[in-house]
């Protein structure tokens, strides 16, 4: 019996449970990353503890979304309230694997979780520090051009994957358009338009989602990103000309192209 026909006898409800359970763990180790990483702290050494006393956690206290409520948000130790974040993040890791596993119930979920993964914690990330660190980035390349090598390779195991070709040009159409608005930025006006983390990002993501849905993901992020901008003026929470993290509408804008991408270009061709 080949891996396929194995996969085909899981049921389809069974794999998306499992990929599910599988996302809070991750989610769980995603808010370690969040928290340590830009701190330059190791992701791995020490393990969990709380912020505020320092105190390691307890077996108990590390099962996701259920510790939180069960400590009714709050450290068992110092009694410091703990962000409904950690939560929320555990939660959105699990759909965002459930999600995967219901659109490709292959190998390539595996694929597309790391991708997912790196998605949210550079969300995250870039929306407190207005910084991605290369690490992430480094790791969803690698990531894509394994899952495009083995979808070339082994297309049975691996369906899916954009085509070598269309996920170099995914990754140059991601790139440059920021690049180029980013020099422009700075001849006109002086000041960086684009950080070039961002421009990384999208590269990565362009070599995921190949050159027709990353041209989706930038409409999506600038008329996300820009009618948070308006409401951030208006409101007088921010002042012209201030940056604002542009990552988190990239990569939610890679998400949603990721499953309604083929459906609006279908209607639109």
């Amino acid at each position: 019996m080949t891996i396929p026909e194995a996969l085909s006898y899981i049921p389809a409800t069974l794999w998306v449970v499992f990929a599910f359970i599988i996302g809070l763990l991750f989610g769980s180790f995603a808010n370690v990353v969040i928290y340590r990483l830009p701190k330059g702290k190791s992701i791995v050494n020490p393990p969990s503890f709380c912020p505020s006393c320092q105190r390691r956690l307890a077996a108990i206290e590390l099962i996701p979304v259920i510790s939180w409520l069960l400590l009714r948000t709050r450290c068992r130790s110092c009694k410091t309230k703990i962000s409904s974040r950690y939560p929320i993040a555990e939660l959105m890791c699990g759909a965002l694997f459930a999600s995967m596993a219901y659109f490709t119930p292959t190998l390539s979920a595996i694929m597309l979780c790391i991708f997912a993964f790196i998605l949210l914690v550079v969300s995250f990330i870039d929306w407190d520090t207005q910084e991605i660190p290369d690490g992430l980035l480094i790791t969803g390349t690698i990531t894509g051009v394994l899952w495009v090598a083995l979808g070339h390779f082994l297309p049975e195991l691996f369906p899916h994957a954009p085509l070598w070709h269309n996920a170099l040009l995914g990754a140059v159409a991601g790139a440059i358009p920021l690049l180029v608005i980013d020099r422009i930025s700075i001849w006109i006006l002086k000041k960086d338009g684009f950080g070039y983390g961002d421009v990384k990002l999208m590269a990565m993501i362009g070599l995921f989602l190949g050159w027709q849905l990353t041209l989706g993901v930038f409409f999506f992020a600038f008329v996300s990103g820009g009618m948070f901008a308006t409401y951030l003026l208006l409101r007088r929470k921010a002042k012209r000309g201030e940056y604002m993290a542009f990552g988190p509408f990239l990569c939610a804008g890679a998400v949603l192209v990721f499953w309604l991408g083929e459906w609006l270009f279908s209607r639109l061709v």
